[in-house]
């Protein structure tokens, strides 16, 4: 058979263009097809758009909490769209890195549209058939919308749309108290509107250890913002111009009232309409296409990575998972993923940081020897910029290797890479003692 591509890729995120570009320079003619914006949700509705907003929330409450440094000021006015305007020139500032020009510079072909796998060795783009020897699926996610009563007759937010909003609500309503709704819900209240989360889960962070929920329910306290947990939500109601969201705690009743409402209840896998069902390709329950730590799928010659597939719905990971799929088409030698030491970062203030496995992961599993937990408050740098609320916690092993860790604090998320090293390194707590 003549092969018009040694890999074609569905889906321009950062999966996707890891693979393309990555294959591409090891001489693989490579075919990238995308029916919506390159760049996928990190550059266009998550990471970057996410990122650029949270800064203006931060630098509102640093303003508010200026005078504690002996800094008299004030915010006269957070006008939304100036925000919204900057997010967006930052979209389009780090656009061209993702852009067609560039990667068709890189020698990948770059096609507009909808891929749609015909079998094992054929994809189709509009009314074109292309052959190819590998398929890699990147597709990505899309923000998972529930069946909740009268939902679908008002007009609700999601990541996809809220960075093109125009008017700063008075009352933020947010469904999910998962990353994107908590450093969302953060940023709405520190530029000003009043905010409630929505949350099923008894605690917050409830991926995390359980130390993180007990600080940052106070964070959130703190900051007036009303955070409803172990709440299920009943119904949806449009009343002039308020919105109304019934929920039951504890199996009381309960109205919230708001002017507007961010749906941030998880994501669906983009697995429909793609030929999934048409070559048998195996997914799981919830829709993601299953793999093995090859990025293998059930068909031999078709790979998955990023969210289309899982275990986690991260840029970094869809990135790490991209990597691993490139070697094991290009290279003789095969490469698995190892899930051992992924991080993870929420960025609210004070950033949520992890890596590794959790106390309670340890203990069941029998590995756990003892965990160090020390507060920021005894650091002297962190008590010279103001930055208490927050600890670091670290998982070790019989002995004395690193197994997990968890940092709170302002600059958790770079931190946390010290430990992934630890971890994946098998480096025990000792190795630090020595370095200068």
């Amino acid at each position: 058979m003549k092969y018009d591509y040694d890999i074609i890729v569905i889906g321009g995120g950062s999966g996707g263009l890891v693979v393309a570009s990555g294959a591409s320079s090891l001489g693989a003619r490579v075919a990238l097809i995308e029916e919506s914006d390159m760049g996928g949700d990190c550059l266009n509705t998550g990471c970057v758009p996410s990122k650029s907003f949270l800064k203006v929330g931060h630098t509102c409450e640093a303003i508010r909490n200026s005078e504690k440094y002996g800094v008299k000021s004030e915010i006269k006015e957070v006008d939304i769209n100036k925000v919204m305007e900057r997010v967006n020139s930052v979209i389009e500032t780090i656009r061209p890195k993702d852009s067609k020009e560039r990667y068709e510079k890189m020698g990948v072909d770059v096609l507009k549209g909808r891929g749609i796998i015909e079998d094992s060795n054929s994809v189709k783009v509009g009314d074109k058939i292309l052959k190819t020897k590998n398929i890699v699926i990147a597709t990505g996610s899309s923000p998972f919308i529930p069946d909740i009563k009268g939902l679908d007759s008002i007009s609700y937010f999601t990541n996809e749309n809220i960075f093109k909003i125009d008017k700063k609500p008075k009352h933020l309503i947010v469904l999910g108290g998962g990353p994107i709704g908590l450093e969302l819900g953060q940023g709405f209240s520190e530029i000003g509107s009043k905010v409630t989360i929505i949350d099923r889960n008894k605690n917050m962070f409830s991926k995390d250890e359980p130390e993180v929920g007990n600080l940052m329910i106070d964070v959130f306290k703190n900051m007036n913002i009303s955070v409803k947990l172990n709440s299920k939500i009943l119904e949806i109601e449009k009343d002039n111009e308020d919105i109304k969201v019934f929920i039951e705690i504890d199996g009381k009743k309960e109205v919230v009232v708001g002017d507007s409402i961010l749906v941030s209840l998880g994501r669906n896998p983009n697995t429909k309409n793609i030929g999934a069902e048409k070559i048998g390709l195996k997914l799981d329950k919830r829709g993601s296409i299953i793999t093995d730590l090859q990025m293998k799928t059930n068909i031999k010659n078709i790979y998955a990575c990023g969210d289309v597939t899982g275990p986690y719905q991260f840029t970094h990971m869809a990135s790490y998972q991209a990597s691993i799929v490139i070697k094991n088409i290009i290279s003789p030698i095969k490469s698995k993923a190892d899930y051992s030491y992924v991080p993870w970062t929420t960025y609210t203030k004070p950033e949520v940081s992890h890596v590794g496995m959790m106390e309670k992961a340890a203990k069941e599993k029998r590995v756990f020897g003892k965990s160090i937990t020390i507060p920021l408050d005894e650091a002297d740098k962190s008590v010279a910029e103001g930055d208490i609320n927050g600890f670091l916690k670290l998982i070790l092993g019989k002995r004395g290797s690193v197994l997990g860790a968890t940092i709170v604090g302002e600059k958790a998320g770079e931190l946390i890479t010290i430990a992934s090293i630890a971890i994946k390194n098998k480096m025990k707590v000792n190795d630090f003692a020595n370095i200068i």
